[in-house]
């Protein structure tokens, strides 16, 4: 029995070890994390630098694409992501290529009205969200998809006017994005003019195929709660006043929403950045990790149905999240499935988990084999000729003709 545990283990830590290997170590020893890029933007008339992650190891997906996390004010914000990535991944959340997008003018580019002069600022480039979020969907985008191993999945993460940024989008451009992250935005912007259109915005359409994590920050201290703060009028109070009215819009609308909303009493405006960028990669991707996985340690306590139909749906959840069909990897399967043969002694739960590759890889010789080998381990000749055989007809596979020809001698 330790044997095949060994084995398992062995599976599994191969996969960890991939997520591991993410930073790259060069030939002068340095760790990398990513790289710097660029590209010249025809809406915005500027060169526009950003710092690019990609992973460089093979995710559980069996794919050689991943999903693309885009982050507002980069210098800030990159290194923790690509931090947090090592952290959950590949079990917690996918793993991604990371963009980071340096800023210009960070006023311009996040703010969507024009107000030129606010809280004692000047702001006269203020405006230009419109264009901004343009140019993501229009020119870095396919600059990410062209050059680099991108997923037609694609997240947003903004903090405060970045989050203003994050919202706008979510609101007025949402095919752009599947997930956002909003922490703490910056709502109280223009008298809070996101939070006046939203109502109108969400009510035309449902936004349920998205996923929207807002994060919001105790701006206030211990000087009042948050029942207090709604009835005060002072600048102060302006952050939290306008993030709690966004917040009852949000419940008001629920049915047409998949948003999760988060308040840090014991975070500031800054400090909240790092825990939020956490639970919110959890939140957005709550729909990645796969527990039910791991009912192969303790497989007497499920029944073969139990064991085996969760891949069924959790593959389908991935297959309509990133947009295409996901598969688990065969040789996963076929593993796990001789492991409840050989080290549990369970053989129709490991002729469940092998056909589940008939499911998945009907095409391959190697799915036939693995099943006329099983046949062979429980004496049923005939039913290891048959599936000898479909292997044969698929591509004359030679482990297949040998293992016949013990049969037949």
């Amino acid at each position: 029995m330790k044997k095949y545990r060994l084995i398992i283990v062995l599976i599994v830590s191969c996969f960890s070890a991939k997520s591991y290997a993410q930073y790259i170590q060069n030939d002068i020893k340095e760790i990398v994390i990513g790289k710097v890029d660029s590209l010249y933007s025809e809406i915005l008339k500027e060169y526009r630098e950003i710092w690019v992650h990609v992973p460089n190891d093979i995710d559980i997906t069996n794919t050689n694409k991943y999903p693309v996390i885009y982050v507002l004010d980069a210098s800030k914000n990159f290194y923790s992501i690509t931090a947090m990535l090592k952290q959950l991944t590949p079990w917690t959340i996918p793993n991604s290529i990371i963009v980071g997008i340096t800023n210009t003018d960070r006023t311009r580019d996040f703010t969507p009205t024009n107000v030129p002069f606010q809280r004692g600022h000047k702001s006269e480039t203020s405006g230009g969200a419109n264009n901004f979020v343009q140019f993501l969907e229009q020119e870095l985008k396919p600059f990410i998809n062209n050059k680099y191993p991108a997923e037609n999945n694609n997240t947003i993460i903004g903090h405060s006017t970045g989050g203003l940024f994050v919202l706008y989008t979510f609101l007025n451009h949402d095919n752009v994005f599947d997930n956002y992250l909003a922490i703490d935005p910056s709502l109280w912007w223009d008298k809070e003019h996101l939070v006046k259109e939203a109502k109108e915005k969400i009510n035309k359409r449902s936004l349920k195929e998205k996923s929207l994590y807002i994060a919001v920050a105790n701006s206030i201290g211990k000087a009042m709660d948050t029942v207090k703060v709604r009835k005060d009028k002072t600048e102060p109070t302006e952050q939290i006043r306008a993030n709690l009215k966004f917040h009852d819009l949000l419940v008001n609308n629920n049915d047409k929403l998949n948003f999760s909303w988060e308040y840090f009493k014991n975070e500031d405006h800054g400090s909240i950045v790092v825990p939020a960028q956490y639970n919110g990669l959890r939140s957005v991707f709550s729909w990645f990790p796969f527990p039910e996985m791991w009912r192969f340690n303790t497989p007497k306590a499920y029944s073969a149905k139990q064991l085996t139909e969760p891949y069924l749906s959790h593959y389908a959840k991935l297959s309509q999240r990133l947009k295409r069909e996901i598969k688990p990897e065969w040789q996963l399967l076929n593993d796990v499935g001789f492991y409840m043969l050989d080290g549990h002694n369970l053989p129709n739960k490991a002729l469940a988990y092998l056909e589940l590759n008939v499911h998945y890889y009907p095409n391959e010789s190697r799915t036939y084999v693995a099943i006329g080998n099983y046949y062979v381990s429980q004496k049923d000749k005939s039913k290891a000729i048959e599936y000898y055989n479909k292997a044969v007809e698929i591509d004359g596979n030679q482990e297949a003709k040998e293992q016949l020809k013990k049969l037949k001698s």
